[in-house]
């Protein structure tokens, strides 16, 4: 079966961050709903986006003050984004390609929600499951003749 990038933020919400915002403050609000990557939005605009790789590399790493460091100071500028529309597919070999574990989704200029490599490697999975249990069902189908083995 075949599953969209926008397909996987069925029911999800996405926790955005804007630049100004202080590190400890989104890293809370990140904890709160288990997520590890939220995008950073400016006056409507995708400017960046901050994940836990960012926090490691720019924060705890070189010991600074994530109650007072802003999140533009340290967030990953011009992230690569997908269209929602994008195959799980296309969207793990974009990650492989550019080296990063989180899609933006965009429709034009406008910010529809965030996929990991997790989610994408879970829908896989299942969509494999998927066509393993079809294909029992099509053995399960066809008539046996006695003696033809």
């Amino acid at each position: 079966m075949y599953r969209s990038l926008g397909y996987l933020l069925k029911g999800r919400k996405t926790i955005a961050a804007a630049p100004g915002d202080t590190v400890a403050a989104l890293v809370r609000r990140l904890k709160t709903a288990n997520i590890g990557a939220a995008p950073v939005v400016k006056d409507g605009r995708l400017v960046g986006i901050f994940t836990e790789r960012d926090l490691l590399k720019r924060v705890v790493a070189l010991g600074k003050d994530p109650e007072k460091l802003t999140i533009g100071k340290v967030m990953t500028k011009n992230p690569t984004t997908a269209a929602p529309a994008t195959s799980v597919l296309e969207g793990l070999e974009m990650m492989r390609k550019n080296k990063c574990r989180h899609l933006p989704l965009m429709k034009g200029d406008e910010i529809v929600g965030i996929v990991s490599q997790r989610d994408i490697v879970t829908a896989l999975l299942e969509m494999k499951q998927e066509e393993i249990e079809g294909l029992k069902e099509l053995l399960d189908m066809l008539p046996i003749e006695p003696g033809v083995g």
